[in-house]
């Protein structure tokens, strides 16, 4: 677990026993990597809006690993929640007072390299913030965002395919694949979960390495 409040990044045993790994680190997402690291989203500047464009351009992606912490990405837009491609050579980082979606190639241990703002998420006419906060990729390819809009697929190319929208229309905060073959798409917005059934199929941070086969949506 990461917390914006104490800046510690906790892990707990299956007795649920808490231990530091690392302090200094507001966190705002956080990612396992199959290789033992983790990935965290920092924002060390707080705003009294979200959705707005207040946060300046200082968010910041480390990556611990053995003991050490180490800064990997800095100059985001409130970076938020991050996600592994399924045969792990690129890393996306959500920027909360964005509409775009960081892409980074990881290089050696962990570091980021070749960043740009390769993912369109849609907004309203005359606004410019989607408020992305959590990712995940599918195992065929695409990418899809929890936003103030809902759920938004991008697909490889970075390009938006889809919106789909929560009945009540309210923002999404988070999502999930899961189900008995992990094509059930879960929504959360506040204090309801809703739930799709996909012809997408989700991945776990720590599935081996796989290749992108495509699929329809």
């Amino acid at each position: 677990t990461a917390s914006t409040i104490t800046g510690r990044v906790l892990r707990f045993s299956q007795a649920g026993k808490p231990s530091v790994i690392a302090q200094g680190l507001p966190g705002d997402g956080i990612l396992a990597t199959p290789d033992g690291g983790l990935y965290v989203s920092v924002n060390r500047v707080k705003t009294e809006t979200r959705g707005a464009q207040t946060s300046p351009p200082g968010g910041e992606v480390w990556y611990l690993k053995g003991g050490a912490k180490r800064l990997v990405a800095n100059g985001l837009r409130h970076p938020t929640g991050l996600a592994l491609r399924p045969d792990q050579w690129l890393l996306a980082v959500a920027e909360g007072d964005s509409h775009t979606g960081m892409s980074y190639q990881i290089g050696a241990n962990g570091i980021l390299i070749n960043g740009e703002r390769f993912f369109w998420l849609h907004v309203p006419d005359g606004l410019d913030n989607a408020a992305p906060e959590q990712v995940c990729f599918a195992g065929e390819g695409q990418i899809l965002f929890a936003t103030n809009f809902g759920v938004q697929t991008c697909s490889d190319d970075g390009s938006s395919q889809t919106i789909f929208p929560l009945p009540d229309r309210t923002a999404v905060v988070g999502l999930s694949f899961g189900g008995p073959d992990s094509s059930t798409l879960y929504a959360f917005s506040g204090a309801r979960i809703w739930r799709r059934k996909v012809k997408l199929h989700g991945v776990g941070a720590f599935s081996p390495r796989a290749r992108i086969s495509g699929s329809p949506l």
